[in-house]
């Protein structure tokens, strides 16, 4: 039977340590991953393979070629607010001579232990009328509906890149507290910018929402394929329209202060299938 080596790697921001299973040389996973975590699973077999599929935690984990037909990469993920547990990965290998494999394994999903954040805000953002209510519901709905829009082609080559250089002034994870309220937590980066600052695309993609939202203010939403999905808020001017090719360094829109905001600043975000992930997990992986 052939034999296969699968390898997950961890992002360089959060070091975990390393289990096995089966034959030391044949498996190596991470132990656990972090709520909001993103890392790349490398599979290595002893021979040329036609596809590669899998699912960590019951979402897709789309795996590409790499370097020689033996060789693929994909991303596995954890939802921010996904609670803390153990969850199953799942890879299967089809090999061009017929024969398949199927790995199983299990990743603890831990505590994300981030940090508390308390904020002071108007009651306009924090106390809602009919209309305001019925306005983010439905500006949920649009963004759920997006999210839950997977692109099976992979639409990046290079690694990604961050959209802005500036101090960031929000981390993402926070438990917030606005007015002394517990709210969701920040999922995000919020990156310092005086208004009118370029915001460049971190990689290859496609513009597939533009819209004004009441929160988030002018946002744009970029589809990178494989459920990877990056997004931008706050915004003073969007520079591309829906359906555009975009390509990494193009500049996509400029920094602005609408929405809830307290300051002009850039809001970055990242979606992996569905689940809430660190910018800077996908910023630092070697990504496929």
């Amino acid at each position: 039977m052939k034999r296969i080596l699968f390898i997950v790697f961890i992002s360089i921001v959060s070091l975990t340590c390393y289990s096995t299973a089966g034959l030391a040389s044949d498996i190596t996973y991470p132990a656990s991953i972090k709520q909001g975590g993103l890392d790349v699973v490398k599979i290595i077999g002893d021979g040329p393979i036609s596809s590669a599929t899998g699912s960590f935690n019951g979402r897709t984990v789309y795996l590409n070629p790499d370097a020689s037909d033996s060789e693929y990469l994909g991303l596995i993920s954890a939802h921010l607010q996904t609670d803390p547990a153990d969850a199953r990965l799942r890879v299967e290998v089809e090999y061009t001579d017929g024969t398949s494999e199927v790995f199983s394994r299990m990743i603890s999903i831990v505590d994300g232990e981030y940090e508390t954040q308390h904020l002071t805000l108007d009651s306009k953002w924090t106390s809602y009328d009919e209309e305001t209510l019925a306005r983010i519901q439905r500006e949920n709905s649009i963004i759920g509906a997006l999210f839950k829009t997977e692109t099976t082609e992979k639409l990046w080559a290079e690694p990604f890149m961050m959209p802005l250089t500036g101090r960031i002034t929000g981390e993402f994870g926070l438990r917030r507290y606005i007015n002394g309220e517990a709210r969701s937590p920040h999922s995000g980066l919020d990156i310092s910018a005086v208004t009118g600052t370029p915001v460049l695309a971190p990689n290859d993609g496609r513009a597939v929402l533009v819209m004004d939202m009441f929160f988030s203010g002018l946002s744009l939403f970029i589809d990178h394929g494989q459920g990877l999905y990056t997004m931008y808020f706050h915004l003073s001017e969007v520079l591309v329209q829906e359906g555009d090719e975009i390509a990494q360094g193009d500049t996509i829109a400029l920094v602005g202060a609408t929405g809830r905001v307290t300051g002009a600043h850039l809001h970055f975000g990242v979606r992996h299938t569905n689940n809430k992930v660190n910018p800077w997990d996908l910023v630092n992986a070697l990504t496929p």
